[in-house]
């Protein structure tokens, strides 16, 4: 067998029962029937409570409240189930803002906190942002303009001075489940609020709470699964408006197609002055605005596609060029615009499993940097190594951000080579694990029913971080029984040959991933 191929240790005629116990899946029952009411206790997560008695006194007292989201998929769901359900309790004075990154810089800045000064918000609430908001926040303050932080990402500094904190990584948090997307805590905040006021939640919000952790990345395990796996299976059937009519669009096209389709077209509905194109889709009960907010959505996805793949393009170059095991680069020629930063640094990481690093010019002598790094990587351990030379940063440990002054860059640039030495053998680790191959199940030919393994897959999806596809390994097959059963990505050899493979399961098909001649080894284990 191969070296990089790697048997998970346990294996019966049952194949469920075989990958449950080889992944060392604990929770089987919630893993096998993720449904809705398997989801944790919302009332574990510290500050929900404190959270919703302030958000119903701002109700009931009439004052207007302003949610604050991320930029991302993330963060438009957030903003929409928190401000639907909000409105659904009877909040009348109810707006969002969502800052665009190619104009605005990260975080609550001086745009937003004058343009809430001015109009009179009471309550600010962010969503999918804010713990790292200290400094701003406390200007909310100080202007009387209270603020409660719903968040999911690590904390690195002092807690802002917030009325409330909503965050699964809060110190002593009795909540089990660690990796909650954003809106997974605004979830779990609406469902706090529906206890103490009897109001139900909508259907609709399981399904964004589902579109928002996928589109995040986060581990599909636990409630997120739960989520993920309910929204690949429910928003066919969903009542929400411009679900009804993506489904209709999207019909015939795989439902996990359809999802990751649909996760860049909502992320281009960026605007200025803290409108958002993703929000307001999702919020309208018009179809012809859907329509029209559609058809604009579309066209920047077809036009966001060449511009994404020059910028995949400047990064291989750039790559090839100075190819280690860490890559940096600072965007002095401006060829890259701040809203594809996280493009360029994925297409790095992604091809080379590497961390990455791109900077370029945001305004005057001000850089903005994106991040990320494979699993196992930490960045926001290194960000916090330069925090003295940055003027903010935040994200999660494999995909992160920061700002900094330019005349910083040479420190910067100088530490962070430090740090890329320091790592230099955990970085070979990651990528020499990111090479391993791990095979679920040995299968027998009389096992192989494709019926019977497209439904086990359907069983073991959706897959992504923390639950990878299932791989099988069949041992001493031929070419030809190989081309009999349909199989994709069949090696180029004569039709007798034997060969031992590993294979998964892609939008129905069965793909082989590698192969082995039988011919030049004698024994397979």
């Amino acid at each position: 067998m191969k070296e990089n191929w790697f048997l998970r240790n346990h294996q019966t005629e049952d194949i469920v029962y075989s990958v449950v116990r080889g992944r060392e899946i604990k929770n089987v029952d919630k893993f096998l029937n993720p449904t809705l009411d398997k989801c944790n206790d919302p009332t574990l997560l510290s500050g929900s409570r404190k959270a919703a008695r302030k958000i119903l006194a701002n109700i009931q007292d009439g004052d207007k409240i302003t949610i604050f989201g991320h930029d991302d998929v993330d963060g438009i769901t957030s903003t929409v189930v928190l401000y639907t359900f909000l409105s659904k309790l009877g909040a009348k004075n109810i707006s969002y803002y969502i800052p665009d990154r190619e104009f605005e810089k990260f975080g609550l800045r001086d745009k937003f906190i004058q343009k809430v000064l001015q109009d009179g918000t009471k309550r600010v609430i962010t969503v999918d942002i804010g713990i790292s908001e200290v400094g701003s926040i406390a200007r909310l303050r100080r202007n009387g303009i209270k603020t409660i932080v719903i968040d999911h990402h690590k904390i690195m500094k002092e807690h802002p001075q917030a009325s409330a904190i909503v965050d699964p990584h809060k110190k002593n948090d009795r909540f089990p489940f660690k990796y909650l997307a954003g809106v997974g805590v605004v979830m779990n905040v609406v469902k706090v609020l529906s206890q103490m006021t009897g109001i139900p939640t909508d259907p609709v919000y399981p399904l964004l709470v589902g579109l928002g952790t996928i589109a995040d990345r986060m581990r599909l395990v636990d409630d997120n699964r739960i989520y993920a796996k309910h929204l690949y299976y429910n928003f066919e059937q969903s009542e929400n408006l411009f679900f009804q009519f993506y489904a209709e669009e999207t019909r015939g096209i795989l439902r996990e197609k359809a999802v990751q389709q649909l996760i860049p077209l909502l992320t281009l509905g960026r605007e200025e002055n803290g409108r958002h194109l993703g929000v307001d889709i999702l919020l309208s009960q018009k179809i012809k605005e859907i329509k029209e907010l559609y058809s604009l959505l579309s066209k920047r996805v077809y036009d966001n596609k060449e511009e994404a793949q020059k910028i995949r393009d400047i990064m291989e170059f750039e790559y090839k060029k100075r190819g280690d095991h860490c890559f940096e680069y600072y965007d002095t020629k401006g060829e890259i615009s701040v809203k594809y930063l996280g493009i360029a640094t994925s297409y790095i990481t992604d091809t080379y499993r590497i961390p990455s690093l791109v900077l370029t010019k945001w305004e005057d002598d001000i850089l903005t940097a994106e991040v990320r790094a494979p699993s196992g990587f930490n960045w926001l351990d290194c960000l916090k190594k330069i925090e003295p030379y940055l003027i903010q940063y935040g994200g999660h440990k494999e995909a992160a951000g920061f700002t900094c002054h330019a005349k910083r860059y040479p420190n910067i640039h100088e530490k962070l080579g430090e740090l890329a030495e320091e790592q230099y053998k955990n970085i070979r680790k990651i990528q020499k694990e990111s090479k391993k191959l791990y095979i679920d199940y040995v299968l027998d030919e009389d096992q192989f029913d494709v019926n019977k393994l497209r439904e086990i897959h359907r069983i073991f999806a959706p897959f992504g971080e923390g639950n990878p596809p299932l791989v099988y390994l069949m041992i001493n097959v031929t070419i030809k029984e190989l081309r009999e059963k349909n199989f994709l990505n069949i090696p180029e050899e004569p039709e007798n040959a034997r060969i031992n493979i590993t294979f998964s399961i892609y939008e129905k098909e069965f793909i082989i991933i590698d192969y082995e001649l039988m011919n030049k080894r004698d024994k397979v284990f």
